[in-house]
């Protein structure tokens, strides 16, 4: 029998679909789940809410490597927000033609100062303890970034009208929780089953 003439564009085509098959697949294990919905505050825009699901009963597990960037651009720490694991270190690089300062006032022991330092150079800080940590700077009061220190892979940022949504979420119990700086903190058990989704709406009170 004779073979078809061989199409190296459709071969292409065909090995394309299925590289994005098999991402897709990577990026949504089977049998996962999905959180999403929407979370509000009266007077308040939920853009850059973070929400985020930690495992019930939490586990303990040793420190992962993670590592990340906060740079310092036009005033700014990008991102301003940013959710890491416990043991991420974070490299905070100065790309500003100025000198910066990155420090964090914390509390029982877990506050830093990095100093001050010009444009090209990185301080680095190792994250241990799970909670919130503020970044500023010493030399700009008006720069300020957040960093939520979570044992999860599993958090988003809302979007302005307060969407969310986490995929690949494995069946199992959790607790979710959002936080936004001009709110309090919210926290609520959830139940992800196998290719399901849990639909929510929280309402967050100002702070």
């Amino acid at each position: 029998m004779t073979q078809p003439a061989q199409n190296p564009v459709v071969d292409h085509l065909i090995s394309s679909a299925l590289m994005l098959l098999a991402g897709a697949s990577l990026q949504q294990p089977a049998g996962s789940g999905v959180v999403a919905g929407v979370v509000y505050a009266q007077g308040v825009s939920m853009e850059n809410a973070v929400v985020y699901l930690v495992s019930t009963p939490e586990t303990s597990s040793p420190p992962e490597e993670q590592r990340v960037v906060v740079d310092q651009v036009n005033l700014r720490f990008v991102p301003s927000i940013l959710v890491v694991r416990p043991g991420a270190v974070v490299e905070f690089r100065n790309s500003d033609p100025i000198l910066h300062n990155v420090f964090s006032p914390g509390r029982s022991g877990d506050g830093f100062n990095l100093g001050t330092y010009p444009r090209h150079l990185s301080k680095y800080h190792t994250f241990y303890q799970p909670g919130i940590r503020v970044i500023l700077c010493h030399v700009h009061p008006e720069m300020a970034a957040y960093i939520i220190v979570a044992p999860t892979r599993y958090h988003t940022l809302a979007q302005r009208n307060g969407r969310f949504r986490i995929e690949g979420v494995p069946p199992g119990r959790y607790t979710l929780r959002v936080w936004h700086r001009r709110t309090r903190p919210l926290e609520k058990s959830v139940v992800v089953g196998s290719n399901r989704a849990v639909k929510l709406e929280l309402e967050l009170k100002r702070r």
